[in-house]
């Protein structure tokens, strides 16, 4: 696994040379203390892990966390200090434990969820380092914020594991008809975004 994540990194920072004219950031490696996955991340970046993930600031606004201390592993908190003209109030990368889905069909069903996702037409398939996992989205909302996540579960190692992807912002949702496909309706959101998926797809799972 090693060798694996050593070269997503090296892949991981020319995504980001691309895209970012300053250059690419430097990396750090996050191992599971289990050593069950890995990721890379921007040192820059905040790494929440065990009482951090509660204690640690997540953003602009502690009402929609990004990271869920009940089942996170690890968490990639989205640097915003200084950012002007944006409503972005906070963005994170996690991979969580879900402990809710003991089996396979649970955990790729979201069986555990209040309102199981089975035939959900948003219920898709994506490959990542040739590992599969089951991708869906969700929407959270209180009065004057809105909350977009991604998440992508695998089960691995007779664990469920799941990637979340969550970006807050203050205001409502922009009409799709004035935002493009795919944006967040903010510059910033949408880089935030851009960026945590980076992480996401630097993240090796331990063979079987």
């Amino acid at each position: 696994m090693r060798r694996l994540i050593r070269v997503v990194v090296l892949s991981l920072s020319l995504s980001w040379l691309s895209s970012m004219a300053q250059g690419p950031p430097a990396l750090e490696t996050f191992t599971s203390p289990d050593g069950s996955f890995e990721f890379a991340y921007p040192e820059s970046y905040a790494l929440l892990v065990g009482e951090g993930i509660l204690r640690r600031t997540q953003g602009r606004n502690s009402l929609l966390p990004v990271c869920n201390f009940a089942t996170a592993v690890a968490c990639v908190i989205y640097p915003i200090e200084g950012l002007a003209e944006t409503r972005l109030e906070g963005a994170g990368f996690s991979v969580n434990r879900i402990a809710a889905a003991p089996t396979e069909a649970d955990c790729l069903t979201y069986a555990d969820q209040a309102a199981p996702l089975r035939g959900r037409p948003s219920l898709t398939s994506v490959t990542l380092h040739d590992r599969k996992f089951r991708h869906t989205t969700a929407t959270r909302k209180l009065p004057g914020h809105v909350q977009t996540a991604e998440f992508y579960r695998t089960f691995s190692q007779q664990k469920c594991f799941e990637l979340q992807i969550a970006v807050s912002l203050a205001g409502e949702p922009i009409s799709r008809r004035t935002s493009p496909p795919g944006s967040l309706g903010d510059p910033g959101a949408d880089s935030a975004r851009e960026s945590l998926r980076l992480i996401l797809s630097s993240t090796v799972f331990q063979k079987e």
